[in-house]
């Protein structure tokens, strides 16, 4: 028996000719129209390549003549699909980690050093899962997999192409386009997760007149000024809108929440508030502006950066003071190759002090981890070009787009709690249309970064400032740590013994490196020891008996695990 646990509430399931398909994402009504005309899964999945959106595709076959097991990710898609034999060696493929991890025995939950080394680094495991035994499609990539008889294969199918004829003067009305066609699907059966930025508030214009909107609001004095920006905007907008508020003394309660929901660390310390909202709204489907920064701005490395090889003559200068040193030191990152580990490029998404993470994971693995990312990334855009400056914003771009994943797992804990996460800058044509733009004018032009949203956002609402600062929801994590909610979180939660060998309390070393341990901390803890995890509650089990050639004893369903099976209806 094959099965598919479907946590989306939006995903489609369809049935036709022997197959199974279910269907995540922006253009889920157009591939349904192919597949009840008769289409295979490679026109289906061509079709699906050439849609603006972005989606993933997986496909139940009892036919003998196929694979069982077929599925395709889109090359921009965070729908994400995890594939394992569980404890009970059947097949499984699932769109949330958290289902996956559910039908291993704890003792099967192994986490591989190459995850640990991962998350030190990172804070998630960027391209494989956290655990051995749970496999995880790529972007662009098409899986194939008869289990009992072959090994499951995959295979780079699809990749970014620029956009031709393409000026930064006029790419914010592709972008107009790109948006428009993106937010057709869910306009005016949705709401706009509202944080005052340029992202969130552009999109508004394409949700339909009456909005509907929600911000997440902590009572942490570092993020008032965010909380105003949300106001402001909302003003503006003149949506409807619920405020969902939290308080900063319940932190560490709404995050060990949202870990055991989720089922996976949680990456940033915004996670509790993305949960929190889901929690608090009945809403099938919210819209994130998250992924503009990863396509059009990059935010103070970028500017850093920019200011370091605009001013690159003052290298020859001895590094006297203190600004000096620094310059020298990041001019240093921009003359190295742009896969050089140690390079500009591939410094983005990096959330630790990174020597002693090669105190304890050692060089050539952190030579290895980083180069990795490198390869993955570029396999699917294409190697950069231009100045070194240029290439090495355009290497930090894709690595920060294919790898941070925030995105990833703030859509994961949404569909934990039964709610999908739509993000439309995240579609295949914008995506194209930014790397159309030569780096690095597709993230500044005329010192103005973030210059194509922003442009767009001037003519819809001219009323909006653009040049306040940027705001990202982030926590103090340094406070929050010393002596803020998450003070004694060590106390409650042993520090995971791949902890880099530091002197004195991790947090006074680095707070980005106490935050990484404690969040795997948690999950370790809560999650992966559990043995009492289950699926979500809301999955769909989706199966496919097997085909009749390949058959054992018995092709009657079974599903023994309490889950709602959709059986082989439509």
């Amino acid at each position: 028996m094959t099965t598919a646990l479907v946590a989306n509430p939006n995903a489609e399931v369809v049935t036709r000719a022997g197959r199974r398909w279910v269907l995540f994402g922006t253009h889920r009504r157009e591939l349904r129209a192919e597949i009840d005309r008769g289409a295979d899964f490679e026109a289906v999945r061509a079709r699906h390549a050439s849609l603006p959106g972005e989606g993933t595709i997986v496909v139940l076959s009892a036919r003998a003549d196929e694979p069982t097991v077929r599925a395709h990710r889109g090359i921009t898609s965070a729908y994400e699909a995890f594939y394992c034999l569980d404890s009970s060696g059947e097949a499984v493929v699932t769109d949330l980690f958290r289902d996956a991890l559910a039908r291993l025995d704890p003792d099967d939950r192994t986490v591989p050093d190459r995850a640990k080394a991962d998350h030190l680094l990172y804070r998630t495991t960027p391209i494989d899962s956290y655990v051995d035994r749970i496999h995880r499609l790529g972007h662009g990539e098409t899986l194939a997999w008869t289990p009992g008889e072959t090994t499951p294969r995959t295979e780079l199918t699809e990749t970014l192409a620029p956009e031709s004829v393409l000026s930064p003067e006029t790419a914010h009305e592709r972008l107009d386009e790109a948006l428009s066609a993106a937010c057709a699907p869910i306009a005016g059966d949705s709401t706009l997760m509202l944080s005052g930025g340029v992202d969130s508030t552009v999109l508004a214009t394409y949700l339909g007149e009456e909005t509907e909107s929600v911000t997440g609001s902590w009572d942490t004095p570092e993020l008032e000024f965010e909380r105003e920006y949300a106001d402001r905007a909302n003003e503006l907008l003149e949506t409807d809108r619920e405020l969902v508020e939290m308080r900063e003394s319940e932190y560490r309660e709404r995050l060990e929440a949202a870990v055991d929901a989720l089922g996976m660390p949680p990456h940033q310390l915004q996670t509790p508030t993305f949960d929190g909202i889901y929690r608090a709204l009945d809403d099938e489907t919210l819209v994130s502006g998250q992924v503009a920064d990863a396509v059009f701005g990059l935010g103070g490395s970028l500017e850093v950066g920019r200011t370091v090889w605009k001013t690159r003559h003052l290298g020859f200068v001895p590094a006297v003071a203190e600004k000096l040193r620094r310059h020298h030191e990041v001019l240093e990152t921009l003359r190295r190759h742009p896969s050089d580990p140690d390079g500009m490029g591939l410094q983005y998404a990096v959330y630790t002090d990174v020597s002693a993470v090669i105190d304890a994971i050692g060089r050539r693995e952190y030579e290895r981890r980083q180069r990795e990312r490198y390869e993955y990334a570029m396999d699917r855009v294409g190697r950069a070009t231009g100045d070194p400056y240029a290439q090495h914003v355009h290497v930090g771009q894709w690595v920060d787009y294919f790898c941070e994943d925030a995105v990833t797992v703030w859509r994961q804990a949404g569909l934990a709690r039964g709610t999908e996460m739509y993000t439309p800058f995240a579609g295949k044509a914008i995506a194209e249309l930014a790397l159309g733009l030569p780096s690095p004018e597709r993230y500044v032009r005329d010192g103005e970064p973030k210059h194509v949203p922003k442009r767009l956002l001037g003519e819809h609402y001219p009323e909006y400032d653009r040049s306040k600062p940027k705001g990202n929801g982030n926590f103090p994590a340094e406070r929050f740590l010393a002596t803020g909610p998450l003070e004694s979180i060590f106390d409650e939660y042993e520090v995971p013994a791949f902890a880099p060998d530091v002197d004195g309390p991790i947090v006074d070393r680095s707070p980005g490196l106490a935050w990484n341990l404690a969040g795997y901390a948690v999950w370790r803890d809560r999650v992966l020891r559990s043995d009492d995890l289950e699926v979500a509650p809301h999955t769909r089990a989706v199966s496919m008996p097997p085909a009749p050639a390949r058959a054992s004893s018995s092709t009657a369903s079974r599903n023994d695990r309490g889950l709602p099976d959709e059986g082989a209806s439509g």
